[in-house]
């Protein structure tokens, strides 16, 4: 029997805000399996005790990583009642890993066309890394 898709949401289409408008609509690079986001030590300590008790697991065999909580589907932190569904309950102190995925990037845009977090490693916008903007058509 094949496993269970990771996501049930549908892709989205089209090309985000440059400005990350539209990442609460979208939410897809929070999708994602189990184990995929993982705390440095700064990450830890941005965290308070019980945050890192209700959102994070620590692995109980070396090197004892610890990682955001995943159901199979979706980052723990993700979805506050007063913001959305697709709203970040840690934003402000979110991890390292989290922070590297820009708007536009190529890890975005494959999130946003398979429907959740897809295997690309390229965090960073194309015209970002190469010294453009983006908005001079540089």
């Amino acid at each position: 029997m094949p496993p269970a898709p990771l996501s049930l949401l549908s892709p989205v289409e089209g090309p985000p805000d440059p400005g990350g408008g539209d990442c609460l609509a979208c939410g897809r690079c929070c999708h994602h399996a189990p184990s995929t986001v993982s705390l440095l030590e700064e990450d830890e300590a941005r965290l308070d005790e019980a945050t890192l008790r209700r959102l994070t697991i620590l692995q109980d065999r070396p090197p004892h990583m610890r990682f955001l909580r995943n159901d199979g589907a979706k980052c723990a932190a993700l979805g506050t009642p007063e913001a959305g569904p697709f709203a970040c309950a840690i934003y402000a102190v979110r991890p390292t890993g989290c922070r590297t995925v820009e708007v536009g990037s190529p890890c975005c845009l494959e999130a946003r066309a398979l429907g959740h977090l897809g295997t690309s490693v390229e965090f960073v916008r194309a015209d970002v890394r190469d010294g453009r903007d983006g908005r001079d058509g540089a």
